[in-house]
């Protein structure tokens, strides 16, 4: 709405806009550089329990970060500068939230070693005070609300005491136990851990003190203030685990072994811990010494937290292999030989790539620490005092099951090979969790190690597992060994068939969730989602998107739940594939589908109140600034909470409208095109057009103008220019034909309106996008000026790259992934050639801004280098930006402002005819560079 959101909406189908007074057209102005600064951007929304309250923060690019507290009922809004991860108490009395510090000053304080330490807001929603509580490192409520643990800060080590080896475990800081019907507070020190209860108000405490004086597990019990030690030792104690919905703990004690490194630990688990009148604390333990079937060597690991069964009868954790201490080197007392012994050669750092390694040597880098933390899922049985091994090698991932019988196993060693290239298989291995039995369920099916995820998903019961084969849903039925393909014979495909990436495996739409108590899994098609029993039989169609071309998927308003009831509501967003209409609809029990509101309009971040039946949700355009708006659960009277960017209406904006369009082999397109704020019929206007992929459904998408954006589509509208972002789609080995055709098609298609100057088109793109418009720039000259960040330019040296980021090789992902290249290049060097920039680099006309950062970790800057040094050896025009130390995208502020107006002049001189800045017509040689750098920097001292 350009008018801004009203205060209230009626709601059918579509809401009802009801006119309001627009400022004068008269009074607007344009924006300037220097208001960016100023412009919001909403976060994640909040309720409250009992639905009174709405609270989101507020991002600038200023850095003048806020919290806002929206009393729905009034409009009141209660500001916290520099607030941030709200929670509200159960009870909706307080809300706690962290208090930080302008991004400036904590830069500044890093600089001068100060500490950066957070703090505690704390807003009582009955008064409206807040209270703030400086050096507050975490806080939680109970689960009740009326408590409030504030964790502080432990003590700053000495400066001679920093880099030595601290055998005393965590270092334990202040805990204030807050009680917030009474107003009253416990203090205990020396804190290193501390959980509530899940249901209850028991909180478990770890301390751990210097000399681990004292060090033990307590309970505190803060409505009576009785305080019980349940374990207190000469060892250090981690890994507290309540129980869900009990008061059953278990937690982590440790001890030493002269002859191997670090701690192993023995596992502590206590029940009913609720009984007040229990005559013994309820302690049971498991000591791997004591233990006749742990294996040698071996030791029980801390990074793994214990987790109980759902039964409460076994405590889970993780083993993994001890080593042994070093033997000291012998002592050599011959005096003839003492230079020799002293004077050992230093070790070379040689690192060995072999052929044969499943991860390359950088990849084995940055997994490093995880590496170092592979473990073994393990039980303990506590009736019986039993001890089972379920892993039996680092290289598995495995994961026990809700109901507390058995666990799933993937071993990924006989698809290692394949997985380097992309074309990841798994074996999976049912394990029971009495005896560790296994047996093989699946034998390689496609995927990695991540579980559960959209191919292996289990039921919250564990009694079922669907997995994805040959393109249908298949249901495992754990305890009768059975298998049963349970979409054959469906009239839809339940995946992707749109994908164009050149994989073995197509992806599936996804799995909503599983129904409790009726044995059915909900999973998506292109359109609807489905209601799938697990036998098969009867599969039901809950939604009619297919005949609207309307997408269906299911909202998971409470993040904590396990299974969907069947006998509430299913609230689902829905999303109009041709008309970018957005919207929400409920499922009844029992009932049809029905759409409660629909918009062409972006409506995001839909959720629910705890305790109440308010639900709020995000409404966004290009032309008109993110808000929440909430409502009861037919979302048909909806009341604007939030007003960002008040002053919106002060400047001239854009508007946003999809353009339809075919490439040449007949796909159907959309692009979003973007007008220009200051834009008048008849006049001819130059456009910048983004691209990437499929870009169209951001047509609604508000674009907070900033400095800091270096593409910013508002940014673009407020300088005069058209913005275009045409959808990509890609055929296989021909990535940049295939951007060449859609790009191309759907420029001719704007230039067809007439309000766009042919002479005055640039290309925008980064990363992928990048690539396409270094591609494009040596295939066409319909473009006057171009910008390509971080661009691939040579498919060969970049195919033999590393993705640094990650410590993977790119070879994945150019045959399976964003290039498409589908083979090696050895098996079609053709196609490497033809779709590389740098083999038409003859063929480019346009001039050429190029941007890398020289740590770039996932397009290797030599492939900038070698455009660079091609072009300069050609004679083409084409200046190359290179910010040091900054990876994939600039992120330091000073470099995300200088790349932002270099674009601005780069497009302001070669599509409107701007004077050139120096750098654009003559470069910037190095010592000329120190000397502004020097100059600038004296200026703002």
């Amino acid at each position: 709405m350009s008018s801004r959101h009203k205060h209230i909406l009626a709601a059918a189908l579509t809401l009802l806009i009801l006119p309001t007074i627009e400022t004068n057209a008269q009074e607007k102005r344009s924006l300037e550089a220097e208001e960016y600064g100023r412009w919001e951007s909403p976060g994640q929304g909040r309720l409250s329990p009992d639905g009174r309250w709405l609270v989101h923060d507020i991002r600038r690019s200023d850095g003048n970060n806020e919290l806002r507290i929206h009393e729905i009922a009034s409009g009141k809004v209660t500001v916290a500068a520099f607030g941030e991860a709200p929670a509200f108490s159960d009870d909706s009395l307080y809300l706690a939230y962290r208090t930080n510090r302008h991004e400036d000053e904590r830069a500044r304080m890093g600089d001068e070693g100060t500490p950066v330490r957070n703090g505690l807001g704390l807003f009582d929603t009955e008064t409206g005070t807040t209270e703030t509580i400086d050096g507050v490192a975490s806080f939680a409520f109970s689960e009740s609300g009326k408590y409030l643990a504030i964790h502080r800060y432990p003590p700053e080590r000495s400066r001679r005491n920093e880099d030595r080896e601290d055998d005393d475990g965590p270092r334990g800081a202040d805990l204030i136990i807050r009680d917030l019907v009474r107003g009253a507070d416990l203090h205990f020190g020396n804190v290193s851990e501390f959980a509530w209860q899940d249901e209850g108000s028991l909180l478990a405490i770890i301390t751990s003190a210097e000399g681990r004086v004292g060090n033990g597990v307590r309970l505190l019990d803060p409505a009576s203030g009785r305080l019980r030690t349940l374990d207190s030792a000469d060892a250090v104690y981690s890994g507290l685990a309540w129980r869900e919905d009990a008061d059953d703990l278990a937690a982590f004690r440790s001890f030493e072994n002269e002859d191997y490194e670090g701690d192993s630990h023995s596992l502590l688990a206590w029940r009913n811990l609720g009984s007040l009148d229990r005559q013994d604390d309820g302690l049971s333990q498991f000591d791997p010494n004591q233990s006749a079937g742990f294996p040698a060597e071996m030791r029980i690991v801390s990074f793994r937290r214990p987790e109980w069964t759902e039964d409460g009868r076994a405590v889970l954790f993780g083993i993994q292999p001890w080593d042994r201490k070093p033997e000291p080197p012998e002592s050599d007392t011959d005096d003839e030989n003492e230079e020799d012994a002293t004077s050992v050669d230093k070790p070379s750092n040689v690192e060995v790539w072999h052929s044969r390694d499943p991860q390359i040597i950088p990849q084995q880098k940055l997994t490093a620490n995880r590496d170092r933390e592979k473990n073994d899922l393990s039980i303990w049985h506590l009736e019986s005092d039993t001890f089972v091994r379920l892993g039996d090698g680092t290289t598995e991932t495995v994961v026990a099951l809700d109901g507390g019988r058995s666990a799933i196993a993937l071993d990924l060693r006989r698809a290692e090979f394949d997985a380097m290239f992309g074309r990841g298989r798994r074996d999976v291995y049912l394990v029971d969790l009495e005896d560790g039995a296994r047996r093989m369920i699946l034998e390689q099916i496609p995927g990695g190690s991540r579980f559960p995820d959209r191919t292996l998903t289990p039921s919250p019961d564990g009694r079922h597992i669907a997995y994805l084969k040959d393109d249908d849903y298949w249901i495992y039925d754990v305890r009768n060994d059975t298998h049963t393909n349970v979409t054959d014979g469906i009239p839809t495909s339940f995946v992707d068939v749109d994908d164009d990436h050149p994989s073995p495996v197509v992806p599936p739409y996804g799995i909503a969730g599983w129904l409790e108590g009726r044995d059915t899994l909900l999973v998506y098609d292109k359109w609807d989602v489905w209601s799938i029993p697990v036998n098969g039989s009867d599969p039901t169609r809950l939604t009619r998107g297919a005949e609207q071309e309307r997408r269906h998927r299911y909202v998971r308003l409470d993040p904590e739940e396990d299974w969907i009831d069947p006998d509430q509501a299913m609230y689902l967003s829905t999303y109009g594939e041709w008309t970018k209409e957005f919207g929400f609809a409920r499922i009844p029990p029992g009932q049809n589908a029905e759409q409660l509101v629909r918009m062409d309009k972006d409506l995001t971040r839909l959720s629910k109140a705890e305790h109440a039946d308010v639900f709020a949700f995000m409404s966004q355009d290009f032309d008109d600034s993110p808000d929440y708006f909430v409502g009861g659960p037919d979302l048909n009277v909806l009341e604007q909470v939030t007003r960002t960017n008040p002053f919106f209406e002060e400047y001239h904006w854009g508007r946003s409208e999809l353009i339809e369009y075919e490439n040449s082999q007949g796909d159907r397109l959309q692009g979003a095109l973007y007008y220009p704020a200051d834009y008048e019929p008849g006049r001819q206007y130059p456009m910048v057009v983004y691209i990437y992929e499929k870009l169209s459904q951001s047509v609604h998408r508000f674009a907070t103008p900033s400095e800091r954006s270096t593409y910013n589509t508002s940014v673009f509208t407020t300088q005069g220019y058209f913005v275009l972002q045409p959808d990509i789609v890609f055929r296989a080995r021909e990535p940049g034909a295939s951007a060449l055709d859609c790009i191309t098609s759907g420029v001719e298609k704007v230039l067809e309106t007439g309000m766009i100057d042919r002479d005055r088109i640039g290309l925008i793109g980064h990363s992928w996008g990048g690539y396409e418009t270094a591609f494009l720039v040596t295939q066409t000259d319909m473009f006057a000026a171009a910008v390509a960040g971080a661009a691939l330019t040579n498919f060969f040296s970049m195919y033999g790259s590393v993705f640094w980021n990650s410590g993977v090789p790119e070879t994945g992902h150019f045959e399976v992934g964003q290039e498409r290249m589908e083979v090696p290049f050895w098996e079609d060097i053709d196609a490497y050639i033809r779709n590389s920039p740098i083999y038409s680099i003859e063929n480019m006309n346009t001039p050429l801004l190029m941007e890398f950062g020289d740590r770039d970790g996932s397009v290797d800057w030599q492939q900038g280098i070698e455009m660079y040094n091609a072009a300069r050896r050609l004679g083409k025009e084409m200046v190359l930006l290179v910010y040091p130390g900054e990876n994939h995208s600039v992120r330091r502020k000073e470099n995300q402002i200088d790349y932002h107006h270099r674009i601005l002049d780069w497009f302001g001189h070669k599509l409107q005819g701007q004077e050139p800045a120096k750098w654009i017509i003559e470069g910037m040689p190095h010592l000329e560079r120190e000397k502004e750098i020097k100059r600038i920097t004296d200026q703002q001292q």
